[in-house]
C-alpha cells in the first residue's frame, strides 16, 4: 500500500499547530524569554506560612509582625545595629552604676551581673532631712534629702566659757561651742541693794539712800503681836502704829530704840495716854513683840537700821 505522504505531513503539521501555546502542548516563549504559566501543566505554588512551604514575600521593615513575609538582609542589618547599640548602652550604664556604688563605699564590679548589682543598689539608704551647711560644724560632711557629700560651715568656737556681766553688752558669736556658756549671777542683785527707780538687768531697785529699813503690817488676834525680823541689818529704831497712822492720839503708836546690845522702848501712846520709856515694844532673838489694844485691826510697822 502506498503511503500518502503529503496528506500525512499535513495532518502532522495540523496536530503540531493544535498543541502549540497550550497547556500540555508545545510551549512557546513569551516576550521575557520565559514560558508563560498558562502553557505549563503545573500549578503555581501557594504562599508560604509557618506551617507550610511556599512563596515568600520579602519585607524591608524592622517593626513588622507578619508571619508570612521574610526580612531582607537590610532589615536584619538595621535590627542588628540597634541591638548592638542597646548592648553597648547597657555596658555603659552598668559601668556608671558600678562607679556610683564604689564612690559611696559599696564594693561592685562590671563583671557582676545585674542580678548581683540590683540588691546592692536596693540596700543603699537614701539620705533624708533638711540640714543645711550652716547647721553642721565646719569641715564635717553630711547629706540631706537633696544632695550627698555636703560640707558644713558652722564655725567651731571651742569651749563656751564664762561671761561676767559688765557695763556694756557682750556678744558670743554664733557657732558651735563644745561646752556650756555660763552667765555669772550675783546674790546681791536684789531690789533692796539697788537705788529706787534704777533697773539693773530687769531688777527694779527699791533702795532709798540713807538708813535701810523694812516695813509691813500685821493683824493681832490678842493684846500682843509678834513680828519676825529677818533683814540683813541689825534693827535700831522700831515704829508701830495702828490704822492710817495719821498721828492722832486715837491710834496706838510706839517707838523703840536699841542701844548697844539691849533694846529700850522709847515712847508709847494709846488713846489719850502716853508714856516715855514705856514697855510696849520688845526685841529678842530676831522677834519683835508689841502690846496692842485693838484686836483684828491692822497695825503697820517700820524697822530702821
Amino acid at each position: 500500500m502506498t503511503a500518502d505522504v503529503p496528506r500525512d505531513m499535513n495532518a502532522l503539521a495540523n496536530g503540531i499547530d493544535a498543541k502549540v501555546g497550550v497547556a500540555g502542548g508545545l510551549a512557546t516563549l513569551g516576550a521575557d524569554g520565559k514560558v508563560p504559566a498558562e502553557q505549563l501543566s503545573v500549578q503555581a505554588p501557594a504562599d508560604a506560612s509557618t506551617t507550610r512551604k511556599g512563596v515568600v514575600q520579602l519585607n524591608d521593615a524592622v517593626n513588622s509582625t507578619s508571619t508570612t513575609q521574610a526580612a531582607t538582609p537590610n532589615a536584619v542589618k538595621k535590627a542588628y545595629d540597634e541591638a548592638l547599640a542597646g548592648k553597648q548602652a547597657g555596658i555603659d550604664r552598668k559601668a556608671e552604676v558600678v562607679a556610683a556604688l564604689n564612690s559611696i563605699g559599696v564594693a561592685a564590679s562590671t563583671s557582676e551581673s545585674w542580678a548581683q548589682l540590683i540588691p546592692k543598689m536596693a540596700a543603699i539608704i537614701r539620705a533624708t532631712g533638711n540640714a543645711t551647711a550652716a547647721d553642721v560644724l565646719t569641715g564635717k560632711l553630711f547629706s540631706n534629702a537633696g544632695a550627698n557629700g555636703l560640707t558644713g560651715t558652722m564655725p567651731n568656737r571651742g569651749a563656751g566659757g564664762t561671761v561676767t556681766p559688765g557695763t556694756t553688752n557682750q556678744t558670743k558669736a554664733a557657732g558651735y561651742y563644745s561646752s556650756a556658756i555660763t552667765i555669772l549671777g550675783d546674790l546681791d542683785l536684789v531690789s533692796s541693794n539697788i537705788r529706787s527707780g534704777t533697773n539693773v538687768f530687769n531688777v527694779l531697785g527699791t533702795l532709798i539712800p540713807g538708813k535701810r529699813f523694812v516695813e509691813g503690817s500685821v493683824t493681832p488676834t490678842s493684846g500682843a503681836v509678834s513680828i519676825p525680823f529677818n533683814a540683813e541689818f541689825a534693827p535700831k529704831i522700831i515704829l508701830l502704829w495702828r490704822g492710817s497712822g495719821d498721828g492722832t492720839v486715837d491710834n496706838d503708836f510706839s517707838i523703840g530704840v536699841i542701844r548697844g546690845a539691849a533694846y529700850m522702848p522709847l515712847f508709847y501712846c494709846s488713846g489719850t495716854s502716853s508714856s516715855s520709856w514705856g514697855s510696849a515694844l520688845y526685841y529678842n532673838s530676831g522677834v519683835i513683840s508689841a502690846r496692842t489694844y485693838h484686836y483684828s485691826e491692822t497695825y503697820n510697822y517700820r524697822i530702821y537700821e
